[in-house]
């Protein structure tokens, strides 16, 4: 290991326990993007460090802000999902890794209730965006000029942590950043180009499509006039018919960036019929677990498709293909894990997860502070996208469930004061509508 990213790792760290809350936050968002995790069965130290004990301590640091309105749907599933996953790990022949599973679990549910306090606080807001965003973009540019081969993958654009990682997190910050209206239109633009930038150069084609995604559904749920959507999708319809025109010049001009970005070599290796090239990254082993998935499913008894094979079992299937594989990251798909490992139960507990962070972010918009459950809410389809291509559940702490975690921390501001809803305070122990407060309008305005 060398010293830069151990370095990064314990300076943050340290920001992230003792500095001032809003830094202490800024820190902890910024930690996420070092990943210094044991690839083994152990959960590893410093990851332990970061995901579970940290966050324990933060919450005792955030602990005036502690309570809620009231009790929501997502954690309620999430919790009966992890007691299922530890039921399933009962018949599991990765014991070990199925504790790991737990223990990234039960540490996502740490970081999120902490985040929320601190939103709750006025320490997570949209203007916490911006110099995460600043720093993430500033350790990256660190990782690529000072350790480009660190991590294993040189011609990826990344902090120190996994590519696809990052790329999530360049999304959620992106979301993040688009639907605040708080921030000025020069700072939001600037922001916004250096994110893209930073994906494009990163070269993740999933959360690219993902991206562009999010993008469509900001454009729809904007409120900006109907006329001016108009001319968005005019524009991207003009954009596509163009390229098609021009197809062979553009397809030129790809191929001529091939040799140095992942996106443009995909493109043009799928032009070209080429689908065993590097170019298209693990397609082909993707789309060989997911048909021998599949046929595992099919081939299964009544009890197995009802409670499943057991926790981490998907690295049997995983172990007919690749060597070694990690058997919380075997299968390369959320949705298949859930059904092959935990049966007809966890699929749908898994599914009322996401269905209830969908519901959750589509009552915030409607809230008198609905800005602030935007990023969110157009934040899910890239997610959802992420989740047919990844297995990253078992990440806490990384970019990727941090990301996540916080917008719907940032969307807990919308929930809090509901729009017609004068009582809403009282319900949550407040002897008067802090809404109304001058350091909460700080914190959160309203930026109708």
């Amino acid at each position: 290991m060398t010293y830069l990213p151990l370095a990064l790792y314990l300076g943050l760290f340290a920001v992230a326990a003792f500095a001032p809350l809003r830094w202490s936050v800024i820190g902890f968002l910024l930690l996420s993007t070092i990943d210094l995790g044991s690839e083994s069965a152990s959960i590893g130290a410093l990851n332990t460090a970061k995901s579970m004990v940290l966050p324990v301590f933060l919450l005792w640091r955030f602990r005036a802000y502690a309570g809620h309105v009231r009790l929501t749907a997502a954690p309620v599933a999430w919790i009966l999902l992890i007691v299922y996953v530890a039921v399933a790990s009962t018949w599991s022949l990765f014991p070990a890794y199925a504790i790991k599973l737990i223990g990234h679990l039960l540490g996502s549910l740490l970081i999120c209730m902490m985040l929320l306090r601190a939103s709750k606080g006025g320490f997570l807001n949209m203007k916490t965006v911006v110099p995460v965003a600043v720093g993430t973009f500033a350790i990256a540019t660190a990782h690529w000029f000072l350790l480009h081969d660190w991590g294993g993958e040189p011609d990826r654009f990344s902090t120190f942590a996994g590519a696809q990682s990052f790329a999530a997190f360049l999304t959620a910050l992106y979301c993040a950043v688009i639907a605040s209206r708080t921030l000025a239109w020069p700072l939001r633009l600037s922001i916004s180009a250096a994110l893209i930038f930073s994906l494009l150069i990163n070269g993740s084609r999933m959360w690219l499509i993902g991206f562009l995604a999010s993008t469509l559904l900001a454009i729809f749920v904007s409120e900006v006039k109907t006329w001016l959507k108009v001319v968005s999708f005019a524009a991207t319809v003009i954009t596509a018919s163009l390229l098609i025109l021009e197809f062979y010049p553009v397809m030129d001009w790809i191929a001529a960036q091939s040799g140095s970005n992942r996106i443009a070599r995909a493109v043009t290796d799928m032009y070209g019929g080429n689908y065993r090239s590097r170019g298209l990254g693990t397609l082909n082993l993707r789309k060989q677990l997911f048909r021998r998935t599949i046929a595992g499913i099919e081939q299964s008894s009544i009890t197995e498709i009802v409670f499943g094979h057991g926790t981490c079992n998907g690295a049997l299937i995983a172990a007919t293909i690749s060597k070694y594989p990690d058997p919380n990251r075997a299968l390369h798909d959320e949705w298949l894990r859930a059904f092959y490992e935990w049966g007809i139960i966890g699929l749908i507990l898994w599914l009322i997860f996401i269905a209830s962070l969908v519901l959750y972010a589509a009552r915030g918009v409607h809230s008198i502070h609905g800005d602030y459950a935007k990023p969110l809410l157009i934040y899910l389809p890239a997610f959802t996208v992420g989740l047919s291509g990844e297995n990253i559940i078992a990440g806490a702490g990384n970019a990727v469930s941090v990301g996540l975690l916080m917008l719907i921390a940032l969307a807990g501001v919308a929930h809090r004061f509901v729009r017609h809803s004068p009582a809403i305070g009282a319900a949550a122990g407040w002897t008067s509508d802090p809404s109304s407060s001058r350091a909460f309008k700080a914190a959160y305005p309203k930026a109708l």
